[in-house]
């Protein structure tokens, strides 16, 4: 074999190689990713603070599922929030939700449809939630509850 072929065959064999592995890692990627938007958290909670699905968009939620609450939490589109709602009006990191001793603070995390409680804007300052409230995160309604 002289130089040239063998430098062909090298060449295709780490072609066939970076193939099989650009299709190892499509492969991967496309299986986690389905996985992780069938994942849906319990549709019941029964103690404990928790927002109640009353419009759910296109988050894939239904009306009356039930997301836990806790701590701090900030809520939005991405899948880094401890509250994710899927829905294209929703920022992807809409609002934040903290944990007081009298109730709770949500504050609007500067999202492109803004936060709204009761049917009234709020800002970064926040403003203070006792349960009841009906929170819109663009066009997803929940109420809080507990």
């Amino acid at each position: 074999m002289g130089d040239s072929t063998e430098l062909l065959v090298l060449r295709l064999a780490l072609i066939g190689l970076i193939f099989v592995f650009v299709l190892g890692v499509s492969l991967t990627m496309r299986t986690g990713l389905r996985s992780r938007v069938s994942e849906r958290p319990a549709r019941r909670v029964t103690r404990g603070s928790r927002l109640v699905i009353v419009v759910p968009g296109r988050t894939g939620f239904e009306v009356g599922d039930e997301l836990p609450v806790a701590g701090e939490m900030t809520i939005g589109r991405d899948p880094a929030n401890g509250i994710v709602l899927a829905d294209p009006s929703v920022s992807g990191f809409h609002s934040m939700l903290v944990s007081l001793a009298g109730g709770w603070r949500l504050t609007d995390s500067g999202s492109t449809n803004g936060t709204f409680v009761n049917g009234h804007a709020i800002d970064g300052h926040g403003v203070l939630l006792r349960g009841g409230e009906e929170i819109a995160f663009g066009k997803v309604i929940a109420r809080l509850q507990g």
